[in-house]
């Protein structure tokens, strides 16, 4: 019995040293703040500054520090704080001391240009516990009215929306300056309560001036010619930038229109099979990548220099049939890296476990002596893009922002963050702008699809400029409303300059000749009867046609009448020149096995050659977290 009883005592013990040790989170976890009453006394005066006094009984549960208040100040307001005191249970006022850390209790401190913070608690004390504190703010508010012609108008919060919690019992005493005339009904005392986090008290007040000296306000009607005329600027900047991109290309010969109805086999074989597939491959549209790579591996094989068999989807062997030795440049560089230490036979499987731990990327291995083939192929010259005016957009971008910073402080969060999205966004809109030069084939409509983003962009500042700032809810200095502009047009700038060519008018012309070429491919893959021959599937398959050609031979499975499982060599049939004599049939890819859609599993196995092994190092798992900090408030710390 006793030791049984010694067992019980020991688990209550261990069980209360448990709760012991969690104690002090619990009570960090129950923080609670609210306000029993905030109380406002404003006046305007005849300058249009609005004096305020805020006496705030709060009531603190927790481990809180003490209270806070957070300023939304706009960039052309400006805060004089006056003081801070505490109100004690025989309601005398006790001053508090600005320090520069507030470390003893009755102390405050600026931790920013908006945010104050005052002590009520050391760090050793107890936590509070439904302890009511009173704090009184006095500050006076300069900038604060707008001016709409021979009228001002008062639109002010005067309660805060942000913070910690729900203020019970909310009153205001305004008074104005007998120079002031409210054009609407004012009462001697608002009264209002209780306004839950996220809900404020704004009054929009009406009023007549009549004193002799003109007061402190913004000048609404200014402000919207201001907005009016950046806004034209924008517009203006952005129809220029579009219009010297088309005359630009339209000398280059960038839209001109090739006669279709003129190519015919004749002229396939004279145009586009007088060069190696994965040559005229990479040359329409300017990539090494995985159809060329297929495309080489699929003439190699034609020409029996390489013989492949599919072993079900995305997996292939291929073995070497001549002597490497025999072989140059992008194709040399190719089998050494399929065909690794020496071997004559190589699979998918085996490329993906010689290279697991390292990577490969084939299209990467034959780009360079590729890049090299090709560039004798097409007309030589290159044609620079003009990049003087997105760099000086982007410098007088930088410098209005710098000089709005200059002039208010308090905005140099707003222009880092819009100087690193400018830097971000042009980055970003590089991409419509490559897409663009690699078809050569897409006309002045889709360019415009392609400037869209950028186009999204200067309306929203536009937007921004005459529905906010032009309307008065947001006061920006005249700096930062050129910032924008200047923000915006390096952005469209910079995208649209991504999109012009950059080679000449006879090299275009010969690009738009293979897009052609290709164009006539595909039409005649919508047929049942194509107009196409079996040795011509390497170049098909380097337009990145195979998909087309799969969907063909889905739909026409009785065309296809080969009956092994290995791509056909064209022995005598064409050369590596690309000339052609043999077969002038379709079958879908030259005596794929299986019919209906057999070339597709070719192609498909082919390209899980083609495109490699990943780094195994460059593949992590990571995690983030994050979330939205808001503005201005109140509460504690």
């Amino acid at each position: 019995m006793k030791v049984r009883q010694v067992k019980s005592l020991g688990l209550w013990m261990m069980a209360g040293l448990m709760l012991w040790s969690i104690r002090p989170s619990v009570f960090a976890a129950a923080r609670e703040l609210h306000w029993d009453a905030l109380d406002v006394e404003a006046r305007l005066d005849a300058g249009g500054v609005l004096d305020v006094i805020e006496r705030h009984a709060m009531v603190f549960t927790g481990d809180w520090n003490g209270g806070e208040r957070i300023f939304n100040l706009r960039p052309s307001q400006k805060l004089e704080f006056i003081g801070l005191e505490r109100e004690d249970a025989s309601g005398a006022r006790v001053p508090l001391r600005q320090v520069s850390s507030p470390n003893d209790v009755d102390e405050f401190a600026w931790s920013d240009s908006r945010t104050l913070r005052w002590r009520s608690r050391l760090r050793s004390d107890p936590p509070f516990s439904n302890t009511p504190l009173i704090y009184v703010l006095h500050y006076r508010l300069s900038g604060i009215l707008l001016k709409d012609g021979e009228g001002y108008r008062l639109d002010h919060d005067f309660a805060f929306p942000n913070r910690a919690g729900s203020i019970e019992r909310f009153s205001l005493n305004l008074a104005f300056d007998p120079a002031w005339q409210p054009l609407a009904e004012v009462r001697e005392r608002y009264n209002a309560g209780p306004i839950v986090p996220g809900r404020s008290f704004v009054l929009k007040i009406p009023l007549r001036y009549s004193g002799s000296v003109a007061p402190d306000a913004i000048d609404v009607r200014a402000a919207k010619a201001i907005v009016a005329a950046a806004v034209a600027v924008l517009f203006a900047g952005v129809i220029l930038i579009v219009l010297a991109f088309i005359r630009r290309e339209q000398s280059l010969g960038r839209f001109d229109v090739i006669d279709k109805a003129t190519i015919d086999r004749a002229w396939i074989e004279q145009h586009i099979l007088t060069h190696p597939a994965e040559v005229v491959g990479t040359a329409w549209d300017g990539r090494v990548g995985t159809p060329e790579v297929v495309a080489l591996i699929a003439r190699m094989t034609a020409e029996g220099k390489l013989e492949s068999t599919v072993e079900g989807t995305y997996f292939m062997t291929l073995r070497l049939k001549v002597e490497r030795n025999s072989l140059n440049g992008h194709e040399r560089a190719l089998v050494e890296g399929l065909f690794f230490d020496g071997n004559t036979e190589t699979s998918t499987t085996a490329v993906k476990n010689h290279y697991k731990n390292r990577g490969f990327n084939p299209a990467q291995i034959i780009k360079p002596e590729l890049t090299r083939k090709v560039k004798t192929v097409i007309p030589p010259g290159n044609v620079r893009g003009n990049h003087l005016p997105s760099i000086a957009l982007f410098l007088v971008s930088v410098m209005l922002f710098g000089w709005t910073v200059y002039l208010v402080p308090m905005t140099a969060g707003v222009a880092a963050i819009a100087v690193f999205l400018m830097a971000i966004l042009s980055a970003i809109l590089q991409i419509p702008g490559w897409l663009f030069r690699t078809r050569i084939d897409w006309d002045l409509r889709t360019a415009f699809w392609l400037m869209i983003p950028a186009f999204l962009i200067c309306l929203g500042t536009a937007l921004f400029l005459g529905l906010v700032v032009g309307t008065g809810s947001l006061r920006v200095p005249l700096p930062m409303i050129g910032a924008f502009v200047a923000w915006a047009l390096c952005i469209a700038s910079t995208s649209i300059n991504g999109m012009k060519s950059r080679q000449t008018a006879a090299a275009i012309a010969y690009r738009k000749r293979l897009a052609a070429g290709r164009a006539f491919f595909m039409r005649e893959l919508s047929k049942a009867k194509p107009e196409l021959q079996d040795n011509w599937y390497p170049w098909v398959l380097a337009f990145g046609l195979g998909k087309q050609v799969d969907a063909w031979s889905t739909l026409h499975a009785s065309t296809a009448s080969s009956s092994t499982s290995s791509f056909t060599t064209y022995s005598n049939s064409q050369s590596s020149s690309g000339s052609t004599s043999g077969s002038h049939t379709w079958t879908g890819g030259g005596g794929l096995s299986g019919g209906g859609g057999a070339s597709g599993a070719w192609a498909v196995a082919a390209a899980g050659m083609a495109a490699g092994v990943s780094d195994a190092s460059s593949s992590s798992a990571s995690s983030s977290g994050g979330g939205s900090s808001g503005g201005g408030g109140g509460g504690g710390w």
